[in-house]
C-alpha cells in the first residue's frame, strides 16, 4: 500500500539551522522502516524534505501534500498530547476521502476529541506506538 505519514512538522524544526530536531528524525525514521518493512510505499513531507524545513509557501505545500495523500491508499497519522493543525488538516482530507485512516500515539498521550470520534466510529483505526503490527493489515 500507498501509506502518507502525517506528522508534525514546523513545530518538530530548530529554525537557527532549519533542520529537523535530530531526536525527532531519529524517532520518525525508525516508524517509517518499521511501515516499510511491512512492504508499504510510505511517503512523508519531512524526508521528502531531506529533513529541512522547506520554503514554500504554505498554500504550495498545502496542494503538494493533498495530491500526495490523494495519491495514497492510506494514512498513517502521528498524533500527542499537542494538536498539529497539519496532521488534523491532513486526517480530515484523508477522512474525507474514504483513505484508511490509523491514528498513532503514545501510550501516554491522550486522543483529542474528534480523533476519539472517528476512532469510535470506526472511521479511522488507533494504533499504539511502537508499532508491534501492520496497522494496514
Amino acid at each position: 500500500m500507498n501509506i502518507f505519514v502525517a506528522a508534525s512538522y514546523s513545530a518538530k524544526v530548530d529554525y537557527s539551522t532549519g533542520d529537523v530536531y535530530p531526536e525527532y528524525r531519529a524517532w520518525l525514521e525508525a516508524i517509517l522502516w518499521q511501515l516499510e518493512s511491512y512492504g508499504h510505499e510510505v511517503v512523508c513531507a519531512l524526508r521528502d524534505d531531506d529533513w529541512r524545513i522547506n520554503d514554500l509557501d504554505p498554500a504550495q505545500a498545502f496542494k503538494l501534500d493533498e495530491a500526495k495523500i490523494t495519491r495514497a491508499d492510506g494514512l498513517f497519522a502521528l498524533v500527542s498530547d499537542t494538536v498539529s493543525a497539519g496532521v488534523q488538516m491532513e486526517m480530515g482530507m484523508a477522512l474525507a476521502q474514504k483513505k484508511i485512516v490509523a491514528i498513532a500515539h503514545e501510550k501516554v498521550d491522550q486522543l483529542a476529541y474528534f480523533n476519539q470520534a472517528v476512532i469510535a466510529l470506526g472511521q479511522a483505526r488507533e494504533v499504539l506506538l511502537p508499532i508491534t503490527t501492520d496497522p494496514f493489515a
